[in-house]
């Protein structure tokens, strides 16, 4: 790669420049079985190139597939220009005077689909713009009979008009190609757990398209999904596989499936129903399979261009969002999942049915409650006390009428209080504080409508900060999860690692307790014959006579078994047969070679009594030693078993715990987004009734003037004392 000129034959390419890194030279970018690099050529125009670390003799058959497949998809039949030109060269490049197969393709200048969603997160027009586009080059590929067996965040490019690009052809299949195997199964991120080679053909894209179409929705929907979900360190959008091969402990699956917007729920489902079932037997990802939601209506801008989708018929979608204004009907005030939960606000009273829409009087107090018994005896001793202390001699009779007064003052303050306290007289005040506050809006309905306004952004800006909390306690929630279970693992493994290895050479240990209970037997056997083998056999050695085994039986030699080998001094001058016990004998006439004559005829008597020996121990000895490998093998297992078990008792505490505080956060903000939203819907209709600000103010000051009169005929304070004394 250093030298363009000597190792590649294409012309782009040999006069061309490869991209360095600062220390390491060629700049390649590594995959599973390539390596790219970026070499710009003298016009100026880059090309990525593709260089293999496999060989595969297959490659130029398939790539001359591919390459007359996609050129012959005309662009005016696509939904964008997704595909990219390549070439396939045979002479692709030459490494020690070998030539290699190398792919050379135009360099697509886009953004991941991972860095392309965190720069556009905030943007759900354009998000869910994005997601329509995706589906439209599914679709692409469906109507043509191609599947790119990779689709993952990886191979997917988004251009600076928002339309998609697709790289990375080298498991790509199309119709000539039927019959051939897979030569990757794609990201394990976004396929199927049931994947395999031979799903190779037009539909081993579609679990992968589900779940990155089921990815886009989500986020344009709920950006804070992306929060919740996404790992930064992990390849992946919102699923992972995990979370396909486990969806039981799975924390998306929960979140999705029960998410408040109807759409995600429906996708997640439709995704998570897929999980084990062959390609061939899932849907093909359509327009008609992914149903709008009642909001996603009208027009919006994509990132730099119209809407796409298959044919152009499919609209670019907008989504609700919080700082959507009041111009709309009153049902608009909400977002979609939102319809059924909260009661959608009253249209704007019309001047003509002024009378008609003052509230019905007040009906007077209701049951008597503690506190009116409290204020009725407080006013009752109030207002005796004074005489009851006269006759009592308690104080003198001129202060009695100073006394009366305050003791009347007394009494009416208890009255009062007791007034105060019933929950009549308190919705009254309240009505007539918030009329007061309408009537002060609409004579100015232009601060008014400031005001309004700013208390809107008020609630949005609250909401915002609360979700983001939210988002980062549940992202912390997963990491905590990821961290707690690799710990878990962690210690699993090392209570395990040993019974896991004793386990593994039980077989290893049985063979040597075999061999070793065959040890005895076999040394008995060679014994027996050396003792059956008299030392008079020695006679017919070299040097050996009579007199020599006389020597020998002399010494108490009678046997071949009675030595066991020959010491010989350092100074060779004298030579001792070694007894079974370690004893040294010398005798004489035996020297250096008449010693090691007698020691090769006993090595040679061990030999054939070792080769006639038994082969294998008692069946006896043998049922124990398996019978006792058994014992223990159980062991071993019943210790790996309940580690494991206990193991997964953690996992399980700790996945439950996880899962009820999520559950906890997410219905906290469910109920916040639910609070927010009405007090929002009440604030915009407010502001929609400033626009006929006299008619309605003075709505607002007659039905001001209603409420007056009727608080005071029907909760005044005449009303409540004769309320203490009666109940009615």
């Amino acid at each position: 790669m250093q030298h363009p000129e000597l190792c590649f034959s294409d012309p782009d390419l040999k006069t061309g420049r490869v991209q360095q890194s600062p220390v390491l030279g060629p700049k390649a970018i590594s995959g599973n079985f390539a390596s790219v690099f970026s070499v710009t050529a003298r016009n100026g125009q880059r090309y990525a190139l593709k260089c293999f670390t496999r060989d595969s003799t297959t490659l130029g058959k398939r790539y001359s597939a591919i390459s007359s497949a996609l050129g012959g998809l005309g662009a005016g039949g696509l939904s964008q220009a997704w595909p990219v030109g390549f070439d396939f060269l045979e002479q692709g490049v030459l490494v020690e005077r070998e030539w290699y197969p190398a792919v050379k393709m135009s360099w697509v200048q886009g953004t991941g689909l991972i860095s392309w969603i965190e720069r556009n997160l905030h943007d759900p027009a354009v998000l869910h713009t994005v997601a329509d586009r995706f589906l439209a080059m599914a679709v692409d590929l469906e109507r043509h009979g191609i599947a790119h067996g990779d689709l993952q965040h990886g191979n997917l490019l988004v251009a600076a008009d928002g339309t998609f690009r697709l790289v990375d052809y080298d498991g790509m299949y199309v119709p000539a190609l039927r019959g051939e195997q897979a030569t990757e199964n794609g990201h394990r991120n976004y396929q199927s757990p049931s994947r395999t080679a031979a799903d190779f053909g037009p539909a081993m894209d579609r679990f992968s398209a589900w779940a990155i179409e089921l990815a886009l929705v989500s986020v344009a929907t709920d950006p804070g999904l992306w929060t919740q979900l996404h790992d930064r360190h992990g390849e992946f959008l919102i699923l992972s596989e995990a979370d396909y091969k486990e969806p039981a402990t799975s924390l998306a699956w929960p979140v999705l499936l029960g998410h408040p917007d109807q759409r995600v729920r429906d996708l997640a489902g439709l995704v998570r129903s897929f999980l084990g079932k062959p390609a061939a037997a899932l849907p093909a990802l359509t327009p008609d399979a992914v149903t709008l939601p009642a909001q996603r209506t009208g027009t919006g801008s994509g990132a730099g261009g119209s809407g796409g989708g298959p044919g152009g018929s499919r609209p670019t979608v907008t989504s609700w969002t919080p700082t959507a204004t009041a111009s709309g009907a009153a049902a608009s005030v909400f977002p979609a999942w939102m319809e059924g939960r909260v009661a959608a606000p009253a249209p704007a009273p019309a001047a003509a049915s002024t009378a008609a829409q003052v509230q019905p009087p007040a009906a007077g107090f209701g049951g008597r409650r503690a506190g009116d018994l409290v204020a009725a005896l407080g006013a009752l001793l109030s207002t005796s006390a004074p005489g009851v202390l006269v006759l009592a001699a308690a104080q003198p009779v001129d202060l009695l009428p100073a006394a009366q007064g305050v003791a009347l003052l007394t009494s009416a303050a208890a009255v009062g209080l007791g007034r105060r306290g019933r929950p009549e007289y308190r919705a009254a005040r309240a009505r007539m504080r918030d009329l007061k506050r309408r009537s002060r809006e609409l004579a100015d309905p232009a601060s008014a409508h400031q005001r309004l306004d700013k208390e809107i952004r008020g609630l949005d800006d609250v909401l915002a900060k609360d979700n983001t909390a939210s988002d980062r306690r549940i992202q912390a929630l997963q990491i905590e999860l990821r961290d707690g279970q690799s710990r878990i693992t962690v210690d699993l493994n090392r209570r395990t690692d040993q019974a896991q290895q004793q386990l593994a050479g039980l077989a290893a240990k049985e063979k040597r307790r075999i061999d070793k209970a065959l040890e005895p037997v076999v040394r008995a056997h060679i014994q027996d014959r050396l003792r059956r083998t008299p030392i008079q056999e020695a006679r017919s050695l070299t040097n050996m006579g009579n007199k020599m085994v006389q020597a020998l039986q002399d010494a108490g030699i009678r046997t071949a078994a009675d030595f066991i080998g020959v010491d010989f001094a350092q100074n060779q001058a004298a030579v001792y047969l070694v007894r079974p016990g370690g004893q040294r004998v010398r005798v004489p006439g035996i020297g250096e070679a008449r010693a090691t004559t007698l020691d090769v005829w006993r090595q040679g008597l061990e030999r054939r009594a070792r080769a006639s020996a038994p082969t294998a121990v008692p069946a006896a000895a043998k049922a124990q030693i398996k019978a006792d490998i058994a014992a223990l093998r159980r062991s071993l297992k019943a210790e790996v078993k309940q580690a494991e078990a206990e193991a997964q008792q953690r996992r399980s505490a700790l996945q439950q715990r996880i899962t009820d505080e999520r559950g906890r956060l997410t219905t906290q903000r469910q109920r916040r987004a639910v609070d927010t939203q009405r007090k929002r819907a009440e604030l915009l209709q407010r502001q929609k009734q400033l626009a006929g600000a006299g008619v309605e103010r003075a709505r607002v000051e007659a039905e001001l003037v209603s409420v007056r009169g009727e608080t005071r005929s029907a909760l005044g304070a005449g009303r409540y004392v004769r309320f203490l004394l009666t109940g009615r």
